[in-house]
């Protein structure tokens, strides 16, 4: 899976909301309660690019997006906000299976202003 998750100051987040090629799948707002008594200490929202079991069809889909992003005008390079780029890839399904980003993936990563986060679950007893 990659996703989008984003976080910052309310006027700067609606701005970049109103242009995104997709909704968010989850948002919140600053001080609310995020569970065992802490709060949000900023707005912010994730938004799913692809949902996909088999890693090497991440890239292509997180380029027609963020290349998509690009074309709106979307960058997340502003003062006070911060934008990461989740993978979640699943240990059983990672075996021999490559996730190939190119320097031009990472370096459209870095001028968009997004950091890359990759987290390998657990294969399933």
């Amino acid at each position: 899976m990659a996703k989008l998750s984003v976080h910052g100051d309310d006027p700067t987040l609606k701005s970049i909301l109103e242009a995104l090629p997709t909704d968010p799948e989850r948002e919140w707002r600053k001080g609310e309660a995020k569970g065992q008594g802490r709060v949000y200490l900023d707005s912010g929202f994730d938004v799913v690019i692809v949902q996909a079991s088999k890693p090497q069809v991440l890239p292509a889909r997180i380029r027609s997006y963020l290349a998509e992003c690009r074309s709106r005008g979307v960058t997340f390079t502003m003062p006070r906000i911060v934008a990461e780029l989740q993978l979640e890839l699943n240990g059983d399904d990672t075996s021999g299976a490559p996730l190939d980003l190119t320097l031009a993936d990472m370096q459209h990563l870095t001028e968009m202003g997004i950091s890359l986060s990759i987290v390998t679950l657990p294969v399933a007893a």
